[in-house]
């Protein structure tokens, strides 16, 4: 209902008369090597993920890329990002780690994804002289940033605090429980190397930029990069990964296209333009990961039918 309603707004006082023709000024050669960024991408998040891993048990990167491209296309099919879970019970089986442990590697990610991404729309927005919209909440941003930097660091020190002599009392009288944080806390082991850490936060940036760089290439394409420069395709990641938040369809349709359009409409763009420009950023990313991962499913022979019979049926089994 919230993706309809906001496609519904997306769509209304766009003169579809005009699109097939803004597409048909469109410069095919400068689209193509988005494909190539997003490929950069994905492989950037699986090395990520197989560096949070290793710490538990090395893992080969190839099925930890695999993996995180089946997730990310699951969740553009099946709703409540279930494409998560799925990597996420998978990624156990597979790497015979913990489930606990694999899934706060996945936590991770999301916290440090938030992290990097906040800070990069921050030195945007600054550098980039922009001004309105989210920057007013700076104050905001200031908190989130450091809830989350708080929470991951207990995570990375949960071992020392359950060991710690003033806690260590307590947390004997509930080995289960220890035991749990434990496997806890593998998940956030590879941040006791100063190495490795950097490894994975350079990666996180390096991603978040990719993208950043594919709404700068398709802009291109559009004829608008003279008003969508580097910084402001920035913003419009930061405001794409706050739209996409919002509970929606699978794939955020809707979602994705409001806010894009939204915001390059308020830079002076036209908005037909920016209703396309926000369409073809949003459809050649999801076709691309979505065909990609849903191969790498079929390839460790499991199917659409099969995933959300299996995992469905455990979350009805559970709500029960």
């Amino acid at each position: 209902m919230i993706s309809a309603a906001l496609l519904y707004f997306a769509f209304r006082n766009i003169d579809f008369s005009k699109l097939a023709e803004i597409y048909s000024r469109v410069n095919p050669l400068i689209i193509i090597p988005t494909f190539f960024v997003v490929l950069a991408e994905m492989f950037f998040r699986g090395l990520r993920w197989k560096l949070l891993l290793d710490p538990a048990r090395p893992v080969r990167f190839w099925d930890a890329f695999r993996l995180e491209a089946a997730g990310l296309a699951l969740s553009n099919v099946l709703p409540l990002r279930l494409g998560e879970i799925v990597r996420g019970t998978f990624g156990a089986g597979l790497f015979t780690i913990p489930v606990v442990t694999v899934f706060a590697t996945i936590l991770v990610e999301r916290a440090l994804d938030t992290i990097v991404l906040v800070i990069l729309f921050v030195l945007a927005a600054r550098l980039g002289g922009i001004t309105g919209g989210f920057i007013s909440y700076g104050g905001y941003f200031w908190v989130l940033l450091g809830g989350l930097l708080a929470g991951l660091l207990m995570l990375v020190f949960i071992d020392e605090i359950i060991t710690h002599r003033f806690f260590s009392g307590f947390f004997n009288k509930f080995p289960r429980v220890t035991k749990g944080l434990g496997h806890l806390a593998l998940g956030v082991r590879a941040f006791h190397s100063f190495k490795t850490a950097a490894a994975v936060v350079a990666l996180a940036a390096g991603q978040w930029i990719l993208d950043a760089l594919n709404f700068y290439l398709v802009a291109r394409a559009f004829g608008i990069s003279d008003i969508v420069n580097g910084f402001r395709c920035v913003v419009l990641l930061f405001s794409a990964a706050v739209a996409v938040s919002i509970p929606g369809m699978p794939g955020y349709f809707g979602n994705f296209e409001f806010a894009i359009a939204k915001v390059a409409g308020s830079w002076g763009v036209n908005r037909e333009v920016a209703f396309a420009y926000a369409t073809c950023v949003h459809v050649l990313g999801y076709v691309f990961i979505t065909i990609a991962g849903m191969i790498f499913v079929y390839q460790m022979g499991q199917s659409l039918g099969k995933v959300w019979a299996q995992f469905s049926g455990k979350a009805a089994d559970d709500a029960r």
